[in-house]
């Protein structure tokens, strides 16, 4: 005999098409375009495709931080750092507004070193190992850094500042 379905995923299934929502079916078609148009990069693109589309995701990933470094906007590491319960690291922000910028150049760096690999200037292959391994460096160096200049946080590891960053996004309502 089986159990009755009690998981979120068993009660969508339950569920007609017309009440999934409307934000669930905007963000679905925003995929299906995003794929379409990955896909006509690449088929558009030849050879130069994979690095095309590495530069236009490296410069949304940064524009993103940049964006949140606006006069008067909250930093994107600053708003994440509200939902890690030691709170922010220096109450002024300084420390959080650099971190961002700091990832906001690495990634628009890796925009257009991608792009420059693109239009033929040089290989992108050593950029495909090259930008995984600065992001994670930067991402666990950042770690080591504030646990040594901000020792009254605690314990400082990747995994409360990935579950500071789920618990933001699943608080902020995001337009659809």
């Amino acid at each position: 005999m089986a159990a009755a379905p009690s998981s979120g995923v068993a009660a969508l299934r339950n569920r007609p098409a017309t009440s999934i929502g409307p934000a669930f079916l905007a963000l679905a078609l925003l995929l299906a375009l995003e794929s379409a148009g990955g896909a006509a990069i690449l088929r558009l693109a030849g050879e130069a495709g994979p690095a095309l589309l590495a530069a236009l995701g490296s410069l949304a990933a940064g524009i993103r931080f940049g964006w949140t470094l606006r006069p008067g906007a909250e930093p994107l590491i600053s708003r994440y750092s509200r939902f890690d319960a030691a709170g922010l690291p220096d109450p002024d922000g300084h420390y959080t507004r650099r971190l961002t910028a700091a990832w906001a150049v690495l990634l628009g760096g890796f925009a257009l070193t991608f792009l420059a690999a693109a239009l033929g200037l040089f290989p992108a292959a050593p950029l495909w190992l090259l930008q995984p391994a600065l992001c994670t460096a930067l991402f666990f160096g950042e770690h080591v850094l504030r646990r040594c200049c901000f020792p009254e946080l605690g314990r400082v590891t990747p995994l409360r500042t990935l579950q500071a960053i789920y618990r933001c996004h699943r608080q902020v309502r995001h337009a659809a």
